[in-house]
Protein backbone atom coordinates (compact mmCIF):
# COMPACT_ATOMS: atom_id res chain seq x y z
CA UNK A 1 0.00 0.00 0.00
CA UNK A 2 1.90 3.04 -1.23
CA UNK A 3 1.09 6.36 0.39
CA UNK A 4 1.96 9.32 -1.84
CA UNK A 5 2.63 11.60 1.14
CA UNK A 6 2.38 9.71 4.40
CA UNK A 7 2.76 10.86 8.00
CA UNK A 8 3.82 8.69 10.91
CA UNK A 9 3.32 9.96 14.47
CA UNK A 10 5.45 8.68 17.35
CA UNK A 11 5.18 9.13 21.09
CA UNK A 12 8.62 9.67 22.65
CA UNK A 13 9.53 8.82 26.23
CA UNK A 14 12.67 8.50 28.30
CA UNK A 15 12.54 5.23 30.23
CA UNK A 16 14.87 3.61 32.77
CA UNK A 17 17.04 0.75 31.56
CA UNK A 18 15.32 -2.53 32.32
CA UNK A 19 12.10 -0.83 33.34
CA UNK A 20 8.92 0.69 31.98
CA UNK A 21 7.17 3.97 32.49
CA UNK A 22 8.19 7.45 31.46
CA UNK A 23 10.72 9.39 33.52
CA UNK A 24 9.86 13.03 34.24
CA UNK A 25 10.99 15.60 31.70
CA UNK A 26 12.42 18.87 32.96
CA UNK A 27 14.01 21.96 31.48
CA UNK A 28 16.88 22.06 33.97
CA UNK A 29 18.21 18.49 33.76
CA UNK A 30 20.07 17.83 30.52
CA UNK A 31 19.63 14.05 30.74
CA UNK A 32 15.85 14.42 30.81
CA UNK A 33 15.38 17.45 28.59
CA UNK A 34 14.12 16.07 25.29
CA UNK A 35 13.95 19.48 23.66
CA UNK A 36 17.64 20.14 24.27
CA UNK A 37 18.57 16.60 23.31
CA UNK A 38 16.86 16.73 19.92
CA UNK A 39 18.17 20.23 19.30
CA UNK A 40 21.68 18.82 19.75
CA UNK A 41 20.80 15.78 17.65
CA UNK A 42 19.66 17.95 14.74
CA UNK A 43 22.76 20.16 15.00
CA UNK A 44 25.02 17.08 15.03
CA UNK A 45 23.44 15.57 11.92
CA UNK A 46 23.45 18.58 9.64
CA UNK A 47 26.24 17.23 7.45
CA UNK A 48 25.67 14.35 5.05
CA UNK A 49 25.47 10.97 6.75
CA UNK A 50 26.27 8.49 3.97
CA UNK A 51 25.61 4.83 4.71
CA UNK A 52 27.42 2.76 2.12
CA UNK A 53 25.97 -0.47 3.45
CA UNK A 54 22.40 0.56 2.58
CA UNK A 55 23.20 3.16 -0.12
CA UNK A 56 21.45 5.97 1.73
CA UNK A 57 22.37 9.58 2.47
CA UNK A 58 20.58 11.96 4.83
CA UNK A 59 21.04 15.19 6.75
CA UNK A 60 18.72 17.27 8.90
CA UNK A 61 18.18 20.93 8.12
CA UNK A 62 18.06 23.39 11.06
CA UNK A 63 14.54 24.17 12.37
CA UNK A 64 12.72 26.75 10.28
CA UNK A 65 11.07 28.60 13.17
CA UNK A 66 12.20 29.19 16.73
CA UNK A 67 9.99 27.89 19.52
CA UNK A 68 10.53 26.38 22.96
CA UNK A 69 8.03 23.63 22.15
CA UNK A 70 8.68 22.80 18.49
CA UNK A 71 11.47 21.73 16.16
CA UNK A 72 10.28 21.68 12.53
CA UNK A 73 11.99 21.45 9.17
CA UNK A 74 13.11 19.06 6.46
CA UNK A 75 15.39 16.05 6.25
CA UNK A 76 17.29 15.75 2.98
CA UNK A 77 17.07 12.06 2.17
CA UNK A 78 18.71 10.43 -0.83
CA UNK A 79 19.80 7.22 -2.47
CA UNK A 80 23.00 6.45 -4.35
CA UNK A 81 25.11 3.54 -5.53
CA UNK A 82 23.65 2.77 -8.95
CA UNK A 83 23.58 4.23 -12.44
CA UNK A 84 20.38 5.17 -14.28
CA UNK A 85 19.15 7.13 -17.28
CA UNK A 86 16.95 10.23 -17.17
CA UNK A 87 14.65 10.96 -20.10
CA UNK A 88 12.19 13.73 -20.83
CA UNK A 89 8.74 12.37 -20.01
CA UNK A 90 7.11 13.91 -23.09
CA UNK A 91 9.78 13.74 -25.79
CA UNK A 92 11.35 10.50 -24.49
CA UNK A 93 14.77 11.92 -25.33
CA UNK A 94 17.68 11.14 -23.04
CA UNK A 95 18.73 14.14 -20.94
CA UNK A 96 21.54 12.79 -18.72
CA UNK A 97 22.79 9.76 -16.84
CA UNK A 98 22.91 9.43 -13.10
CA UNK A 99 26.27 8.14 -11.95
CA UNK A 100 27.01 5.69 -9.14
CA UNK A 101 28.10 8.44 -6.73
CA UNK A 102 25.21 10.81 -7.54
CA UNK A 103 22.67 11.19 -4.75
CA UNK A 104 19.00 11.52 -5.69
CA UNK A 105 17.76 13.69 -2.82
CA UNK A 106 14.25 14.61 -1.68
CA UNK A 107 12.97 16.70 1.28
CA UNK A 108 11.02 14.89 4.00
CA UNK A 109 9.25 16.92 6.70
CA UNK A 110 10.02 16.37 10.38
CA UNK A 111 8.39 17.83 13.47
CA UNK A 112 9.10 17.42 17.17
CA UNK A 113 6.54 18.73 19.65
CA UNK A 114 7.26 19.03 23.38
CA UNK A 115 3.95 19.76 25.19
CA UNK A 116 4.12 21.28 28.65
CA UNK A 117 3.43 19.35 31.87
CA UNK A 118 3.57 15.82 30.41
CA UNK A 119 6.28 13.14 30.42
CA UNK A 120 6.36 12.55 26.68
CA UNK A 121 6.89 14.30 23.37
CA UNK A 122 5.81 13.69 19.78
CA UNK A 123 7.66 13.11 16.54
CA UNK A 124 6.13 13.29 13.06
CA UNK A 125 8.01 11.99 10.03
CA UNK A 126 6.87 12.32 6.44
CA UNK A 127 7.31 9.69 3.76
CA UNK A 128 7.14 10.23 0.00
CA UNK A 129 5.70 7.34 -1.97
CA UNK A 130 7.83 4.37 -0.82
CA UNK A 131 10.69 6.52 0.50
CA UNK A 132 11.11 7.06 4.20
CA UNK A 133 13.97 7.77 6.59
CA UNK A 134 12.09 6.60 9.69
CA UNK A 135 14.43 3.71 10.48
CA UNK A 136 17.53 5.89 10.08
CA UNK A 137 16.22 8.68 12.32
CA UNK A 138 14.91 6.43 15.09
CA UNK A 139 17.97 4.19 15.16
CA UNK A 140 20.48 7.06 15.04
CA UNK A 141 18.74 9.16 17.67
CA UNK A 142 18.47 6.15 19.99
CA UNK A 143 22.19 5.54 19.65
CA UNK A 144 22.93 9.25 20.12
CA UNK A 145 20.92 9.23 23.36
CA UNK A 146 22.60 6.05 24.59
CA UNK A 147 26.02 7.65 24.17
CA UNK A 148 24.94 10.42 26.55
CA UNK A 149 22.95 8.39 29.08
CA UNK A 150 24.13 5.12 30.59
CA UNK A 151 21.04 4.34 32.70
CA UNK A 152 18.25 5.65 30.49
CA UNK A 153 16.93 4.80 27.07
CA UNK A 154 14.92 6.61 24.42
CA UNK A 155 11.59 4.99 23.54
CA UNK A 156 9.55 5.55 20.36
CA UNK A 157 6.03 4.21 19.99
CA UNK A 158 4.20 4.64 16.70
CA UNK A 159 0.64 5.73 17.40
CA UNK A 160 -1.86 3.34 15.89
CA UNK A 161 -5.64 3.61 15.46
CA UNK A 162 -6.21 1.62 18.66
CA UNK A 163 -4.26 4.30 20.57
CA UNK A 164 -6.69 7.00 19.47
CA UNK A 165 -9.97 5.95 21.06
CA UNK A 166 -12.03 9.07 21.67
CA UNK A 167 -10.21 11.14 19.06
CA UNK A 168 -11.73 12.79 16.00
CA UNK A 169 -10.06 10.09 13.91
CA UNK A 170 -11.57 7.22 15.86
CA UNK A 171 -15.13 8.57 15.70
CA UNK A 172 -14.98 9.82 12.10
CA UNK A 173 -17.18 8.20 9.43
CA UNK A 174 -15.47 5.68 7.18
CA UNK A 175 -16.06 6.43 3.50
CA UNK A 176 -13.93 3.72 1.92
CA UNK A 177 -12.27 0.47 2.94
CA UNK A 178 -9.47 -1.01 0.84
CA UNK A 179 -8.01 -4.48 1.28
CA UNK A 180 -4.58 -5.14 -0.24
CA UNK A 181 -2.92 -8.38 -1.19
CA UNK A 182 0.73 -8.24 -2.17
CA UNK A 183 0.33 -10.61 -5.12
CA UNK A 184 -2.49 -11.24 -7.56
CA UNK A 185 -4.54 -14.43 -6.97
CA UNK A 186 -4.32 -17.19 -9.56
CA UNK A 187 -8.01 -16.93 -10.48
CA UNK A 188 -7.67 -13.37 -11.81
CA UNK A 189 -7.78 -13.57 -15.66
CA UNK A 190 -4.46 -13.10 -17.41
CA UNK A 191 -5.82 -10.43 -19.74
CA UNK A 192 -5.80 -7.95 -16.86
CA UNK A 193 -2.08 -8.47 -16.29
CA UNK A 194 -0.87 -7.96 -19.87
CA UNK A 195 2.17 -10.14 -19.33
CA UNK A 196 3.03 -8.78 -15.87
CA UNK A 197 3.97 -11.39 -13.29
CA UNK A 198 1.39 -11.90 -10.57
CA UNK A 199 4.07 -11.32 -7.95
CA UNK A 200 4.84 -7.91 -9.44
CA UNK A 201 1.32 -6.52 -8.98
CA UNK A 202 -0.97 -5.84 -6.02
CA UNK A 203 -4.55 -7.03 -5.74
CA UNK A 204 -6.97 -4.59 -4.10
CA UNK A 205 -10.64 -4.74 -3.20
CA UNK A 206 -12.42 -1.52 -2.23
CA UNK A 207 -15.83 -0.95 -0.67
CA UNK A 208 -17.06 2.64 -1.03
CA UNK A 209 -19.96 4.29 0.75
CA UNK A 210 -22.51 6.00 -1.45
CA UNK A 211 -22.88 9.77 -1.37
CA UNK A 212 -23.77 11.08 2.10
CA UNK A 213 -23.49 7.56 3.53
CA UNK A 214 -20.83 5.91 5.65
CA UNK A 215 -19.46 2.46 6.43
CA UNK A 216 -19.56 2.99 10.17
CA UNK A 217 -16.73 4.65 12.08
CA UNK A 218 -13.09 3.76 12.55
CA UNK A 219 -14.07 2.64 16.06
CA UNK A 220 -16.59 0.19 14.57
CA UNK A 221 -13.95 -1.38 12.33
CA UNK A 222 -11.31 -1.71 15.04
CA UNK A 223 -13.88 -3.20 17.42
CA UNK A 224 -14.72 -5.88 14.86
CA UNK A 225 -11.05 -6.63 14.31
CA UNK A 226 -10.55 -7.37 18.01
CA UNK A 227 -13.46 -9.83 18.01
CA UNK A 228 -12.38 -13.46 18.00
CA UNK A 229 -14.72 -14.62 15.24
CA UNK A 230 -13.93 -12.05 12.56
CA UNK A 231 -11.04 -10.43 10.71
CA UNK A 232 -11.00 -7.37 8.46
CA UNK A 233 -8.28 -9.05 6.40
CA UNK A 234 -10.66 -11.78 5.21
CA UNK A 235 -13.15 -11.14 2.40
CA UNK A 236 -15.06 -13.46 0.08
CA UNK A 237 -12.84 -16.41 0.93
CA UNK A 238 -9.65 -14.41 0.34
CA UNK A 239 -7.06 -13.43 2.94
CA UNK A 240 -5.43 -10.04 2.46
CA UNK A 241 -2.16 -8.63 3.79
CA UNK A 242 -3.16 -5.06 4.62
CA UNK A 243 -6.17 -2.83 5.09
CA UNK A 244 -6.66 0.91 4.91
CA UNK A 245 -9.66 3.12 5.51
CA UNK A 246 -10.54 6.54 4.18
CA UNK A 247 -12.29 8.69 6.76
CA UNK A 248 -13.95 12.10 6.66
CA UNK A 249 -12.52 14.50 9.24
CA UNK A 250 -14.38 17.79 8.92
CA UNK A 251 -14.27 18.70 5.24
CA UNK A 252 -11.19 16.58 4.53
CA UNK A 253 -10.63 12.94 3.60
CA UNK A 254 -7.75 11.09 5.21
CA UNK A 255 -6.49 7.60 4.41
CA UNK A 256 -5.06 5.59 7.30
CA UNK A 257 -3.33 2.23 7.24
CA UNK A 258 -5.10 0.26 9.96
CA UNK A 259 -3.93 -3.34 9.60
CA UNK A 260 -0.92 -5.12 8.19
CA UNK A 261 2.37 -6.35 9.56
CA UNK A 262 4.51 -3.65 7.99
CA UNK A 263 5.47 -0.01 8.38
CA UNK A 264 2.34 1.27 6.59
CA UNK A 265 0.02 0.46 9.49
CA UNK A 266 -0.85 3.71 11.25
CA UNK A 267 0.33 5.91 8.38
CA UNK A 268 -1.90 8.91 7.61
CA UNK A 269 -2.18 9.94 3.96
CA UNK A 270 -1.82 13.70 3.35
CA UNK A 271 -1.59 13.73 -0.45
CA UNK A 272 -4.93 15.49 -0.92
CA UNK A 273 -4.56 17.78 2.11
CA UNK A 274 -1.23 19.54 1.59
CA UNK A 275 -0.11 22.08 -0.97
CA UNK A 276 2.34 20.74 -3.54
CA UNK A 277 5.13 23.12 -4.53
CA UNK A 278 6.64 23.58 -8.00
CA UNK A 279 9.19 20.82 -7.35
CA UNK A 280 6.47 18.23 -6.66
CA UNK A 281 6.90 18.13 -2.87
CA UNK A 282 4.62 19.45 -0.11
CA UNK A 283 5.31 22.97 1.11
CA UNK A 284 6.58 23.63 4.61
CA UNK A 285 3.56 25.70 5.69
CA UNK A 286 1.01 23.13 4.52
CA UNK A 287 2.87 20.24 6.22
CA UNK A 288 3.14 22.30 9.39
CA UNK A 289 -0.59 23.09 9.38
CA UNK A 290 -1.70 19.50 8.80
CA UNK A 291 0.77 18.04 11.28
CA UNK A 292 -0.19 20.54 14.00
CA UNK A 293 -3.86 19.60 13.60
CA UNK A 294 -3.21 15.86 13.75
CA UNK A 295 -0.79 16.08 16.68
CA UNK A 296 -3.22 18.26 18.67
CA UNK A 297 -5.94 15.63 18.28
CA UNK A 298 -3.57 12.85 19.34
CA UNK A 299 -2.44 14.84 22.36
CA UNK A 300 -6.01 15.60 23.43
CA UNK A 301 -6.86 11.91 23.26
CA UNK A 302 -3.81 10.72 25.21
CA UNK A 303 -4.18 13.39 27.88
CA UNK A 304 -7.81 12.45 28.53
CA UNK A 305 -7.09 8.74 28.99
Amino acid sequence: MAFSIGLRIYKIEIQPDGGKGALPLTRDQSTSDLYQFFSDFIASHGASNDRDDIQRSWDIEPPKDNSVNYLRGFINYGTFGFRSKFRDRKTKKSKYQRQVNDVEEIPLYYQFWFPDKVNYAFLALQSFQTRSCVTLVLKTSTEFFRARNSNRRLSFKKLMPEDLKGSAFYSSPVKKVTLIRKSVPSDVPDQYLNGTSRSEAEYQVSIVAKRRRKLGTLFDFMKKETAKDTSLLEFDGETFDEASVEIAVGNKRRKIGVLGFNSDAGVIELGESVTIGPEGHPTYESMKKETDTIMADFFKTLREK
